[in-house]
């Protein structure tokens, strides 16, 4: 059970209660000003300027610590995204039973942010066009992704390329 934001940090890659945090985000947002608001809405539109790809996705990640907003999370990780893309002929395996691989891992948290994202976005109700699309693409992406890590944790031998994941989950 989180019982501060610190608990929800999504730059560490750790189990984070999903409807906890989700309403810690929320606390959060509705304790800031509109200054404060305004602020962090300014600092991520600056955030985008940067034109390296995974310094905008980091950025975005200590962003989101102060400003939890669905469009942040799904900013960053519609980012992390083409930098995956970019890097698609990456060979490296993804195997649920390789104690010393990241990898799989980080799919994990990739999943869990996604499923954060999707819980924020469920709990708001009413959505804008481009809320509801931010919602399809989490689902997808949940869907998929955890079909693809729920077989290989299921099965240790197996493993899968990245670009296997890249390919079908990042359409």
């Amino acid at each position: 059970m989180a019982k501060n934001i610190h608990e929800c940090d999504l730059n560490c890659i750790t189990d984070h209660p999903i409807k906890e945090c989700t309403d810690l985000y929320e606390k959060k947002i509705s304790s800031l000003t509109e200054t404060q608001k305004q602020y962090f809405e300014d600092e991520f539109k600056k955030i985008l300027n940067h034109k390296v790809l995974w310094v905008v996705s980091e950025k975005l990640a200590y962003l989101f610590k102060d400003y939890p907003t669905s469009t942040v999370l799904f900013t960053k990780l519609q980012i992390d995204e083409k930098v995956d893309k970019a890097n698609k002929d990456d060979t490296t395996k993804v195997s649920f039973g390789d104690p010393v691989s990241w990898v799989y891992g980080n799919y994990e948290f990739i999943l869990q942010q996604y499923k954060i994202l999707s819980h924020m976005l469920e709990k708001k109700g009413k959505l804008e066009t481009e809320e509801k699309n931010m919602l399809s693409i989490s689902k997808q992406r949940i869907q998929c992704l955890g079909d693809i890590l729920d077989d290989l944790s299921h099965n240790f031998d197996k493993s899968v390329d990245k670009k296997f994941i890249i390919d079908k989950c990042y359409q």
